[in-house]
């Protein structure tokens, strides 16, 4: 399994050293593509990480109620964390995807002529100087302590100090966890003393990169906090302006009905008046009708009633 990783890395170093023929050079540019290919898992542990610093006062009441039952302290805390779908395990994953290219790019570097196609090697840091053997342990130097050492020495201390910088931005701010931001620099430190030159400087551009990618990801976090108000109050103006337009529409449609009912009953006024006015203009012209009958009575006389005479 190391040696088919240590295969795999060794192409891409091949590769690149064909391109960029300096092999300090080939480290950084692969640390970047390894970077890249992994961004999705530091952003992960990165919004993992405020996570846990936003619930940390939720969490130290927690811990404050039941501090004289640990067994309860405990399951309460993973029932809390459980609940907001928060995995502390998430800020591990960058870590242990980065072991085994660790272990495979050592292995490149004790056994080059395994594992790298090349015919000839600069395995110095600066190109056309023997300056910096990027495949020398800084703990074999011994023979030239002043010159050789002590710039050697140099590296586990800088990838020390880079991973305690990194620790102290991506760990949450728990007591639990705050001797990790001691404790990983000081491991890194010790074994770095044992490891290949290359393999410390890809360690601490790695630890650059992290925490240059720490910081964009903050900085964008803030312009988007910043504009989140903004975006707040256009919502609300455009949701108050869609109910304005709402209210006038239906307000429009409200006029549109009334004008539509008054319409509606003029019709029917003018309906009613006229079916009136036929029936009124019918009935006028029966009763002239029935008028006319009479007056053309027999012998043109009419009928009168005789009066009643007196007693005789």
């Amino acid at each position: 399994m190391i040696d088919a990783i240590a295969e795999f890395f060794g192409g891409v170093i091949t590769l690149l050293y064909t391109y960029v023929p300096n092999f300090g050079a080939t480290i950084i540019l692969l640390t970047l593509i390894v970077k890249m290919i992994t961004f999705p898992l530091n952003n992960k542990q990165i919004q993992t990480t405020k996570r846990m610093q936003k619930l940390q006062p939720e969490m130290k009441k927690i811990q404050q109620k039941y501090k004289d039952d640990k067994q309860k302290q405990n399951q309460a805390v993973s029932e809390f964390m459980k609940e907001n779908n928060m995995n502390p395990m998430a800020g591990c994953l960058p870590l242990l995807v980065q072991f085994p290219i660790l272990i495979g790019i050592f292995r490149i570097l004790r056994e080059p002529d395994q594992f790298l196609n090349m015919e000839e090697i600069n395995r110095f840091l600066f190109q056309g100087a023997e300056f910096i053997d990027l495949m020398a342990i800084p703990n074999i130097g011994f023979d030239n302590f002043i010159s050789q050492i002590s710039i050697y020495y140099l590296f586990p201390l800088i990838a020390g100090g880079t991973t305690f910088l990194y620790s102290k931005m991506s760990m949450p701010a728990d007591s639990s966890q705050k001797m990790m931001v001691y404790l990983m620099p000081a491991m890194i430190t010790v074994f770095s003393f044992s490891f290949p030159v290359g393999l410390v400087i890809y360690w601490t551009m790695n630890n650059v990169f992290s925490i240059g990618q720490h910081k964009l990801i903050n900085y964008l976090d803030s312009m988007k906090e910043e504009k989140e108000p903004e975006v707040k109050a256009k919502v609300k103006e455009e949701k108050a302006k869609e109910s304005e337009d709402k209210t006038s529409k239906k307000q429009e449609i409200e006029r549109e009905d009334v004008k539509k009912g008054k319409k509606k009953n003029k019709e029917k006024d003018t309906e009613f008046f006229k079916v009136g006015s036929e029936k009124e203009e019918a009935n006028k012209a029966e009763a002239e009708a029935q008028g006319t009958k009479t007056a053309s009575a027999p012998n043109g006389k009419t009928k009168k009633k005789k009066k009643g005479k007196g007693k005789k």
